[in-house]
């Protein structure tokens, strides 16, 4: 009778275990598991996207390496950038630097400054410490019918293996796409394969697609390294410090009241 019973004991969880199994794992097709991107991420402070002058030594249309198009050389040649050989910080024309505007993307992640990473099922968010910008990739879904025109687009992104595919459109074209001024519209398609290719270290992948802007679609990468110390700081940087540096140090007379330094 014991041995019975013990022979019964075992039948049924052998019965129960496959039952658990099966519903855990229904159709027999294994789990799938993402990569995990979450974390403080570090970059170099690079001046330009063009991978073969990264700081922005060479004049626009000297690189060789990115396609403009006449529309796009000539706007190059009219900025003043604060960076680069034909360099001007008292007249710069960088809209991140005059107007205090924000950096937009993917020139918010050039700063030499932290984001973090926050990842969920449903989205992915960049978390910048720079004038605590944010951006959302929502995953599995498509574009809005009529994306809004905004600083850091509209991006969605999925899964291709142990990347992450991010489609961005909907960018507001007063931006610049780095420090040195390279241009867009507001036709600007980019793809971004963001992959982390070692525990320390994340790999943005860019594919700029500006028909106005460039010939063809080029490409340009940024890398980051892992800070596990937990620190983000606040950096915030408004119109009255833009205006407030330029009276200090370039003696320009504000013209627009700014806020009294403590």
């Amino acid at each position: 009778m014991r041995n019975r019973l013990r022979w019964s004991a075992v039948w049924l969880l052998g019965i129960l275990g496959f039952i658990s199994g099966c519903s855990a794992n229904k159709g027999g097709k294994p789990t799938s598991q993402v990569p995990d991107l979450s974390g403080i991420w570090l970059g170099k402070g690079i001046q330009s996207l063009s991978p073969s002058d990264p700081m922005g030594h060479k004049r626009p249309g000297t690189e060789g390496d990115i396609p403009y198009t006449p529309w796009s050389i000539a706007r190059m040649k009219a900025q003043r950038p604060a960076t680069g050989p034909d360099q001007d910080f008292a007249k710069t024309t960088d809209p991140a630097l005059r107007y205090a505007d924000p950096d937009g993307y993917p020139r918010a992640s050039i700063h030499p400054m932290r984001f973090k990473i926050v990842q969920t099922p449903d989205s992915i968010y960049q978390l910048w410490e720079y004038n605590k910008s944010w951006r959302q990739i929502a995953l599995n879904r498509p574009h809005s019918e009529v994306p809004d025109i905004s600083w850091f687009g509209e991006s969605v992104g999925k899964w291709e293996g142990d990347t992450l595919v991010v489609d961005s459109i909907g960018f507001k074209d007063s931006t610049w796409l780095d420090p040195i001024g390279h241009p867009h519209t507001e036709d600007l398609h980019m793809i971004e394969r963001i992959r982390r290719v070692d525990p320390e270290t994340l790999v943005f992948n860019f594919t700029f697609d500006d028909p106005k802007a460039y010939a063809k679609p080029w490409n340009g990468e940024l890398t980051f390294k892992l800070k596990t110390d937990g620190i983000m700081t606040e950096t915030i940087y408004t119109i009255s410090d833009e205006l407030s540096f330029r009276q200090r140090f370039l003696n320009e007379k504000p013209t627009i009241p700014i806020r009294p330094s403590p």
